[in-house]
Formats: structure tokens, sequence, C-alpha cells
């Protein structure tokens, strides 16, 4: 955490102290003789998010600190002929920028099977992945780790290539092969991966049909499934892990040797404007390449890091037996990295549910697995995705006496055959008369009690919550311990909300609960929503698939309403998710608007420019609890500042807000030295 104000900087705002205040209203109080300062900007549009967001045309900074805020004439002062005067010409300057959830080690691309994102059909997919065997010479046998697949976007099957197991097994039946989903929760692999996969006890057994619902049954609503029940290569959450378990190494290259890697992710958060991050997902050895960056004098930024737990039997009740000892753990990394500045190893982060998208491409389609308070709806699915005909025909009524029956015999016992004769006279699959309400990631009396424990032991507590039932049982154990945490002032924050039920709204806002949002996932796109919101709510088809009378669209990423109700929102990128570069400014478009392609998410909940600059600035300032230092642009604060080559505040209110998104920074300064410059 940064120190509060030394006596020197103390000394320094009595003798420099300057309201910040509309340009040219700045006055100098009487005192001694101004020194000198180390750097003044002048000529610009300086946005202080101080409490009443007042802007100033210069600023001035000696040392670490901001020793004035004011005019141009006024700055004159502060400049001696050792001073590094830069004329800005207008250009906006904001506080550094905060990204209060980014996975900092996967922001860079690795020297690997990378997919970036980039939607491609099935038959495509084994195009790229074969050139990757060429590229990296996997030989047979070996695996093949393809990064940031897209499972979202692309994937369209082809007479000959139905599942993505059919892809994959296309690209070798011999070596395993995953692509791990550019989300970090969904996974693809082909025959030769199922077959590696093991049991609790260490045993290779392989994941088929039958060990899906017999060995791996805890993990059977995250291993998709075919027409005839069998795996199709689609992985989610833990189910992924069971057949490679280094996730982590793989997808956020914890495994990568710090000299190589540490130096280029400091260089782009600086290119970012970024000057503090809270990374939400740490083990020890990501910790020590945090320490080496810092220890290097290479750090361009502040952290705060989440430890975060592999939780065992967490949905039995002898895993609430392992919680004293992850505490212990997290209190000995907390304590092992206390003498550093500025890397602060005081958060948890815990995943309290999974995620929302089903694959309306499958057959049948793949369920969500994220836990919700409803059940999911059963949509069958006509068209295609190439021809842009891709479309929702109808529900399955689960409650018919043919699904009742189909239940009653065991889905899983249908070959076939008699899949095909059930098709043909009730227009779905048997498979689709399954009702489920997705998951929790563990037990809710083993999140209530994580939650508790840790913060007794005086920790902020960061919980993955997206959807409904993730959320709420989120809140309620936030409820519980929420006297405590304030004794020990520690924070509270969820991390996504996606869908948000109107009741646990406010009590998040009652409780002051910081919601970190991704915001440009708040854009609407057809392809995605197909992906969700058909097992939500009941829609007539694609047409219909933003009606505002739909619960989902009511509270879906209810940033104004839980803003109006006492939520504090903070932007956080979720990079590497969806991509490697945190884009914050494509997200400052996406809170501001909600828009794309014409479509406006829910516009109700849209939130304005302060909101969003606040968000990025001070209300992330307050949850890593260092908003006496930072988070604003005041006299005697620290000095982390970042240059625009646009002003926000005008595009926000013109008729082309859009071009936010075209916003460069042109220049980062942390701690009084300028760590980039366009």
């Amino acid at each position: 955490m940064i120190q509060r104000k030394s006596a020197k900087a103390l000394l320094l705002a009595v003798s420099f102290a300057v309201s910040a205040t509309i340009a040219g209203c700045s006055k100098e109080p009487a005192g001694p003789a101004v020194q000198p300062a180390d750097l003044v900007l002048t000529n610009g549009y300086v946005y202080t998010v101080d409490d009443s967001n007042s802007v100033a045309q210069a600023v001035a900074i000696s040392g670490d600190r901001i020793v004035f805020v004011g005019s141009d004439d006024d700055a004159a002062a502060h400049i001696g002929p050792e001073t590094d005067v830069r004329d800005l010409g207008g250009r906006m300057v904001l506080p550094g920028l905060h990204d209060m959830h980014i996975h900092a080690l996967g922001s860079v691309e690795p020297d690997a099977c990378d997919m970036q994102s980039e939607p491609r059909s099935l038959e495509q997919t084994v195009d790229f992945l074969q050139g990757c065997i060429d590229r990296f010479g996997v030989e047979e046998g070996d695996w093949l780790v393809a990064l940031q697949w897209p499972f979202s976007a692309g994937n369209q099957p082809s007479e000959r290539l139905p599942t993505l197991r059919a892809a994959l097994d296309a690209v070798s039946t011999q070596s395993p092969i995953i692509l791990w989903g550019d989300d970090g929760h969904h996974a693809a692999v082909n025959s030769a991966a199922l077959a590696l996969a093991k049991d609790r006890d260490g045993n290779v057994v392989g994941i088929t049909k039958e060990t899906r619902t017999t060995v791996f049954a805890d993990f059977a609503e995250a291993i998709a499934v075919d027409e005839n029940g069998e795996p199709n290569g689609g992985l989610n959450e833990g189910a992924r892990l069971l057949v490679r378990p280094t996730f982590f190494e793989d997808m956020l290259g914890f495994g990568a040797e710090a000299p190589d890697v540490m130096p280029r992710i400091a260089a782009k958060m600086a290119a970012n404007g970024i000057t503090s991050i809270h990374d939400p997902l740490n083990t020890p050895e990501s910790l020590a390449m945090y320490d080496w960056l810092e220890k290097s004098g290479q750090m361009t930024f502040r952290v705060r890091a989440a430890i975060v737990h592999a939780a065992v039997d967490s949905y039995r009740e002898e895993g609430l037996a392992h919680i004293p000892d992850y505490v212990s753990q997290a209190i000995q990394l907390r304590d092992k990295y206390s003498g550093n500045r500025l890397l602060m190893v005081d958060g948890i982060k815990l995943f309290a549910d999974a995620v929302l998208e089903g694959n309306p491409l499958a057959k049948p389609p793949t369920l969500p697995v994220a836990g919700i308070l409803g059940e999911f709806k059963q949509p069958i699915i006509t068209g295609d995705l190439e021809a842009g005909t891709l479309d929702i025909s109808g529900y399955v009524d689960v409650d018919s006496e043919a699904c009742v029956a189909a239940r009653e015999a065991g889905i899983s016992s249908f070959d076939a055959a008699a899949n095909g004769n059930f098709e043909q006279q009730h227009g779905h699959l048997p498979a689709q008369c399954v009702k489920s309400s997705g998951v929790l990631e563990h037990s809710e009396e083993f999140i209530k009690q994580y939650i508790a424990q840790l913060t007794e032991a005086g920790f902020h507590m960061h919980v993955h919550a997206l959807s409904d039932r993730g959320v709420r049982v989120t809140a309620q154990a936030f409820a519980d311990v929420k006297e405590q945490a304030d004794s020990l002032q520690t924070t509270q924050s969820i991390a996504h909300a996606q869908l948000v039920h109107p009741d646990d709204q406010k009590l998040l806002g009652e409780l002051g609960v910081y919601s970190v949002f991704t915001y440009v996932w708040i854009l609407p796109g057809v392809e995605y929503d197909m992906s969700v919101i058909p097992f939500i709510d009941e829609v007539k088809g694609v047409a219909d698939l933003y009606n505002h009378d739909h619960y989902y669209m009511q509270n879906v990423y209810p940033v104004g309403a839980m803003a109006r109700q006492g939520v504090i929102p903070v932007f956080g990128s979720d990079t590497p998710v969806g991509g490697r570069d945190p884009i914050p400014f494509v997200s400052m478009y996406a809170a501001l608007t909600r828009e794309m392609d014409g479509v406006v998410l829910n516009e109700s909940q849209r939130i304005g420019i302060d909101e969003v600059i606040a968000s990025y600035t001070i209300n992330a300032a307050r949850m890593m609890d260092h908003d006496a230092d930072l988070g604003s642009i005041e006299v005697g604060k620290v000095a982390d500042l970042a240059v625009l080559n646009q002003n926000l505040v005008e595009l926000a209110g013109s008729d082309n807000p859009l071009a936010i998104t075209e916003t460069q920074v042109d220049l980062t300064v942390f701690e009084g030295n300028v760590v980039f410059e366009r």
C-alpha cells in the first residue's frame, strides 16, 4: 500500500499548495519562495477527479508528488532552468488509470499456438491447428496446446465435422489437443485428451459416456455431450483440469521466466496509462514474478495481488476442514511480501460461479454452467450461423409426458436409434428434457465459511459472481461479515455481475460493495447473445432477443441501477479474456452507450462520463485503499498521470461518442517519472 504522506510531502503541500480549480482561477498563497518543480505540464485539460471534478490547465510535480494544480500563469512560478516543461497543446490529463481485474501475466503474447480470439469455423480451425503442429514441431504423442480460442464466436460445424471433438480428432488422433477458451472458463479437446482424464485417486480412466455420469459425476454438467450422450469435446471449468491441470502455466504464463515477460508487461501497462492494478488470480509462482519486477526497478505500476486456492472437495462437507489451511497459506504469503512497496499481497479471490454461455451450435445445444435462481430453458435452434439464418423456433416442454418418461428411463441410456426415434416423434432430442439450474463452483456453506474466515484474517475479499444465484450467495455471505470487514478496514468486491436480481442489487448497494465491471462485455452482439439469452428467457426468435420485458434484459450488467443504490462501480478489463490488450477506452465507450450496430443493451443502465472516469480512478483507488494518495490530481498526492490524445468529456457529449474508442495515451507518468511517451 502507498504510504501516507511523509513529513516532507506535507511540507511541500504547505509550501506549494494551490486549490485545484477551473483554469485561470487558482491563487498562490503568500509564503516561502516556490522551489522549481521537476516536471510541469501546461496548456492542458486537466480533469482532476477532485470532489467537484474541476478542470485545470497545469500540473507541477516535484519528486513523486504533485505540488501544484491550477492555471498556466500560476504554474510559471514552478518553472526553473532545470524543469522539464511539456506543452500539452490542449490535451486531456487524467489520474493514472486503475484496472481492478486484470491477469497481467496473460497480457503479453507468448511464443505459442495462439488463436488470438479470431473466429473460425471448425474446418478453418483444423487448418490453423495443423499449421501450429508444423510451426512448433509438435511430435506425435506430444500435447498441442492452443491459446485464446474464441469459444463463443465462429466454431460453425460442418457435415464432416459436426462437433468440436470431431474437428480436433481431424487434426490428430495421437497427440492430445486442448484449446483454452479466451474467457478462461471453456476448453475444447480431442479424443486423445479425453482419454487422459484422471479420477480422484490419480488413476487414468478417461472421460466417456459412462464415466461422465459415474466417476466424473461432480463434473457432468461441465462436460458437453453430443446427441448420443458421448462427450463432444467441450469442457468447462474444473472439467478442463481433469485432462490437463496446467491452466495457469498455459493460459496465464505462470511458468515463464520473469526477465522474459515482466518488463513487457510493465511496458504494456504504461502504454495504456495504467498505473495501478488488481490481479485477482495469484499463486506463489506469479507473486515471485511480480516481486522480481519490483526488485528489478522496472515496475511502472503497483499491484494488489489476490491469492487463489485450488479448493479440494469444496462441494462436500469434508471440504470445509481445508479452509483453515487456506487461511494459513494466505497469511504466510502476505507476510512474505509485507516489505514490498509496490506489491500488496492482501487480497483473496474466490469463484462463486462459472459463466453463462451455452453453445447453440451443438446438437443438442449445450446449456450454460453458472448457477441461476431459476431453470435454464431448452431452446430449439434452427438455421445456420454462416448463412445468417440461425434462429430459435421454439422451446422444449421439459414437463411434457415424453420428457418426464425420458428422464425416468434415464437419458444416458438412449442409444442412437432411440434418440433418432424420439427426435422424429417429438421434434427434439431426449437430452433436451434435462432440467438444470447450473452449479456453483463450491457449496453455499463453503463459500460462506471461506469468506468469513479469510475476512477474519484481514484479507480483502474479491468474488467472481457472474450470475444471479452466484451473486445472491456472495451478497448474503458478505452481509454476514460486513461489520467485521468494516472494523478491519477490508473491502468486499464482486467481479462481472452479468445477471443480478433486483433484490441483490439493493443488498449490494446497502453493503457498499465494489462491483468490477468489464464494460466491453456490455456491448450487444447477436452471435454472443444467442449463447446466453435463449437459455435464460423464452424468446420468440432472434428478433426478440433484446425484448425489454424479459428478465435478462432488465437485469443484465445493471451498472446504473446498482450505482444508484450504493454499489461502487469500478473498471476491470479481465485481460487476457477476449484479448491481450486492456482496451480501457473501448470499455469507456461501452459503459457510456451500451450500444453496438444500433442495438442498445438496456439504455437505463448507462452511466455518464464523470461516473465512468471515476470508476477508472478515484473509485478504484478507494477499493485499493490508497485514495489518500492516488485516484485524483490534487496537491500532495502521488504523481500518477495519463495524457490522452483526445478529450473524453467532449467526445462523450458529442454526436460521435464512438470516437472515444480511438483514444490513445500519449504520456504516462508514474510516481513523477515519465514511463511512457508515444
